[in-house]
């Protein structure tokens, strides 16, 4: 039928285009490469909520929202800003969401978020807890049966945006397939496909320091700029859990 035509169609042409672009626009990487807005890593030797949750499920799969890692997490993760998580205490933090560079998402996305909304942080509502803690698991188990097949189903990929230091060394943020990345990560894939985000920014680049955004306005100074840029190379994730106890 018609209604169903046009959507495979305008699968079969992204599959062309993400082929096409796959030399400059996708990776292999390790889950240890891979961290959140917030630093949390996504590797066996870092700390990510959801990481941690898949755990206690796998332990005890009567497990609730309730008394999971993630309604903590979700409840009682409350950052206000990089700045403060990256220990810049002597200048004005940044708003939430923002960084040095901007935003993740480049300019095509602008205007504050809402943490209550986000699934990167809370605070969130309890409903909104236990909807993400059933997702979660419904997709723990399909990825199980499936597999990673993001060729196969449309908007499967997990994409992100590339941190590069001056000395080379690289962190993925993941910015869309963040519950792909830990279940995945969780089932033991070692070598995981990711794309840049189509529209947002491909790499942010230490080099180029002194020409991001709130650098250039002068909204942060270029020790504070470093800073929040080292934290994602220095921190994996257990900071935030001693965070949130």
């Amino acid at each position: 039928m018609l209604e169903d035509a046009v959507p495979r169609a305008r699968h079969a042409l992204g599959s062309l285009l993400r082929l096409a672009s796959r030399p400059w626009r996708q990776w292999t990487i390790s889950p240890d490469t891979a961290t959140t807005l917030f630093g949390c890593g996504f590797g066996a030797t870092g700390w990510h909520h959801i990481r941690r949750t898949l755990l206690e499920f796998d332990e005890n799969p009567a497990l609730t929202a309730r008394d999971s890692t993630m309604w903590r997490y979700l409840s009682g993760f409350r950052p206000t800003s990089i700045s403060l998580l990256a220990g810049v205490g002597d200048e004005p933090p940044l708003p939430l969401f923002e960084y040095p560079w901007g935003t993740f998402s480049g300019s095509y996305v602008r205007g504050p978020k809402d943490p209550i909304k986000s699934r990167f942080c809370g605070p969130s509502e309890p409903a909104f807890i236990e909807d993400e803690f059933a997702r979660t698991l419904a997709l723990y188990a399909s990825l199980r049966q499936t597999g990673y097949q993001p060729d196969v189903y449309p908007n499967a990929y997990i994409g992100g945006t590339w941190l590069v230091a001056v000395d080379g060394q690289r962190r993925f943020v993941v910015m869309q397939g963040n519950h792909r990345m830990a279940v995945l990560a969780h089932m033991g894939l070692t070598h995981i496909a990711v794309r840049n985000v189509r529209q947002a920014r491909a790499a942010v680049y230490e080099t180029e320091l002194l020409r991001w955004e709130h650098v250039r306005s002068g909204q942060c100074s270029v020790e504070h700029a470093r800073r929040v840029f080292q934290y994602f190379f220095q921190h994996t994730g257990w900071q935030v859990a001693e965070a949130i106890g």
